[in-house]
């Protein structure tokens, strides 16, 4: 069977989702989005339709990639906006590395 098309249009994996999930601190995570400018309505959307926190970072992360250009750039310069670098050099180390 082909696999279903990825969230992000290819440049963030489903994988990479779950590791900028994991490196943003749960506490932060709305503010994350509002700094990648997903729209407040969106947020608060996802809040009411989803129950578990992890699947509502997931699912606002992935209507994120739907309405823009994903990139990971996009993402580290997100967090170090929000002071987060630390948070920034544990994705950068989680990921893969590209060829």
């Amino acid at each position: 069977p082909s696999m279903p098309p990825e969230p992000c249009g290819g440049l963030l994996q489903g994988s990479q989702l779950y590791s900028v999930i994991d490196a943003v601190p749960v506490r932060r995570w709305k503010e994350f989005m509002r700094v990648l400018e997903l729209r407040e309505a969106e947020i608060e959307l996802v809040e009411l339709e989803v129950a578990h926190i992890r699947d509502q970072q997931y699912e606002m992360l992935k209507r994120w990639c739907q309405q823009t250009s994903p990139t990971l750039d996009r993402i580290f310069a997100a967090l170090e906006r929000m002071d987060l670098g630390g948070c920034a050099e544990a994705l950068r180390r989680a990921l893969p590395s590209g060829p």
